[in-house]
C-alpha cells in the first residue's frame, strides 16, 4: 500500500493517494505506517484497486 498517510486535523479519514481530490495539503496529521484508528478514504481505495493511486 502507500508510504504516506494523511488526514485533515479533526477528521477520522486517512488518505494515501496523492492524486485523491481530498488529499490534505495543509493542517494535517501524517504517518508513514498504516493507521490503526480512523478510516481509509474510499476514493483512495478505489484508485488503488484500479492501479491509479499515485
Amino acid at each position: 500500500m502507500a508510504n504516506v498517510y494523511r488526514k485533515q486535523k479533526g477528521s477520522d479519514t486517512w488518505h494515501f493517494c496523492r492524486n485523491c481530490s481530498n488529499w490534505p495539503t495543509s493542517n494535517y496529521d501524517e504517518r508513514y505506517i498504516k493507521p490503526n484508528s480512523g478510516e481509509l478514504c474510499n476514493q483512495c481505495k478505489d484508485k488503488e484497486k484500479l492501479g491509479n493511486c499515485h
